[in-house]
């Protein structure tokens, strides 16, 4: 049985569809048939009595017009498929911008219960902060600076009024080495509680001055005869007079001091400081 290698190949097939491809003319041929037909109709036409001039222009102008809606078919096509192709992105794009639009609507609203959230806290932090007021407050305040030659003035808290005859009432100023450097008697503040200025020349004991540095200032005062033990107080350690807010931020008023609250450590009822 023989071998049809073109069919083996697939070239037969391919001849076949590149054949269906070829457009038509009016008598149903394709236009290569047609050329050949024509040419054969030129080539064995009656030389004594040839095809006449307007026949063959007829038959050329037929042809060149397949040929021309055969472009225009191709062109239609391309230009349906560029449409097509534009809608579908166009459509893309739409879908796009509604999704995009749905998730900053839900950003939005995210963002309103951030902020609603937010007030309430604030809220609920200042009414916590004003219940402050009157409280005594530890904070992470507990000396002075020391930058030069000069006084330094500052604030002592005392929860009693000062009673001189109760052991010694002084004011002790420690470096950075813990080591007490400077007393400071209190015998001219008898009587007195609350908040009270002092100021510190700079000078230790030995009336030198101290280099510069931080130094922890701190009172003992009212020696109790039972327990043996003094009040104590320093820097950095009173009560709250009042709650001020920079920029929503609340702030402690405490003497002459100004401080966030941020820098509370504690706070209690003043009777549990006596």
């Amino acid at each position: 049985m023989a071998i049809d290698l073109a069919e083996v190949t697939g070239a037969k097939a391919a001849a076949a569809q590149k054949k269906t491809e070829q457009p038509k003319v009016a008598n149903g041929l394709d236009k290569d048939a047609f050329m050949k037909l024509f040419l054969e109709q030129l080539k064995n036409q009656d030389p004594t009595a040839p095809m006449e001039t307007d026949k063959i222009i007829t038959q050329t102008a037929q042809l060149t017009q397949v040929e021309m809606q055969e472009e225009n078919k191709k062109t239609m096509k391309e230009v349906a498929e560029a449409m097509q192709s534009t809608k579908d992105t166009n459509q893309s794009l739409k879908d796009f911008q509604s999704t995009l639009k749905e998730t900053l609507e839900n950003l939005d609203k995210g963002l309103q219960a951030r902020r609603e959230s937010d007030t309430k806290l604030a809220q609920v932090q200042a009414l916590n902060t004003v219940a402050m007021i009157g409280k005594i407050a530890e904070t992470d305040i507990n000396g002075v600076n020391i930058k030069g030659a000069g006084e330094v003035h500052f604030t002592l808290y005392f929860d009693t009024p000062i009673d001189t005859k109760e052991g010694k009432a002084e004011i002790q100023i420690f470096d950075k080495d813990k080591q007490l450097i400077r007393t400071i008697p209190l015998a001219s503040q008898d009587g007195k509680s609350g908040y009270i200025p002092f100021s510190w020349d700079g000078l230790d004991t030995n009336g030198k001055q101290v280099p510069e540095g931080s130094y922890e200032i701190f009172a003992q005062y009212n020696l109790d005869p039972k327990t043996k033990q003094y009040h104590q107080t320093r820097v950095g350690r009173g009560e709250v007079e009042s709650v001020l807010f920079n920029k929503g931020e609340p702030m402690l008023r405490m003497g002459e001091m100004v401080l966030p609250l941020e820098s509370a450590i504690e706070f209690y009822d003043k009777e549990k400081a006596l």
